[in-house]
């Protein structure tokens, strides 16, 4: 069980989420405004284990929400519901910091099977961080960046570059295979915890984001590297 936070101003789309979710046995509380969740989520700081959090609300919207959570240091999961269809406003919504999103009118049992994903990997990284002796390894460095896994924290050149546990995770998995071709199926498999549900065009979303921090040129990368028609190469 989950305690998760439902972010949504559409009563019988709430409803709808939080008796499904509720059914799953996990514990939902339902707020329907982006203020009101800015207030519980960094004024006073309530745990939850999971934001399922609307695009388009009243007063703040979700993307700023969204945006104002990683800036205040809360990096709780983030599954975004957005009912726009257009590639750029979901893009948009990972870069601001959400892990994964789900376009409306969703599928119940997608919309599930997203939330469970993301709850897996944040329970794997939770675990890592309770083990008494970290395994060694745990900063990487490459070009102007250092990743401290243990500490969720990266800097390039010096400047600190917030990440979410999904971009943490992907990192840690190229770290450990240096040089080594990865599909987009072992990225989802390792860093979502899933072999269904999110496609792989989140994938190619989250290694653009990644890029973005951590390139140079993103344009032209050194390091994450495309592999036509394979996946995707770390260089350090």
């Amino acid at each position: 069980m989950a305690d998760l936070l439902l972010v949504e101003d559409e009563d019988h789309i709430g409803r709808g989420i939080q008796f499904n979710l509720e059914l799953e046995g996990h514990g939902v509380r339902w707020l329907r405004d982006g203020r009101t969740a800015f207030e519980a989520l960094v004024d006073r700081r309530e745990p939850f284990d999971l934001i399922v959090l609307d695009l388009m609300l009243p007063g703040l919207s979700g993307l700023d929400l969204c945006r104002a959570l990683r800036a205040h240091g809360v990096f709780t999961p983030v599954l975004m519901l957005t009912a726009r269809h257009h590639e750029k406003d979901k893009v948009q919504g990972l870069h601001v910091g959400a892990d994964d999103y789900v376009t409306k009118p969703f599928n119940l049992e997608e919309l599930l099977a997203r939330v469970e994903g993301l709850l897996r990997r944040s329970a794997w990284e939770a675990q890592r961080h309770r083990e008494a002796q970290p395994p060694p390894g745990q900063v990487l460095r490459f070009g102007a960046a250092v990743v401290d896994f243990d500490r969720h924290e990266a800097h390039v050149g010096g400047v600190e570059t917030r990440l979410t546990s999904i971009e943490m995770a992907i990192l840690r998995l190229f770290h450990a295979n240096p040089g080594k071709v990865l599909t987009r199926e072992d990225l989802l498999r390792e860093a979502w915890g899933t072999d269904a549900a999110i496609t792989t065009r989140t994938v190619d979303n989250f290694i653009l984001r990644l890029r973005k921090a951590f390139e140079p040129d993103p344009a032209n990368p050194v390091h994450i590297l495309s592999v036509r028609g394979r996946g995707y190469k770390f260089m350090p």
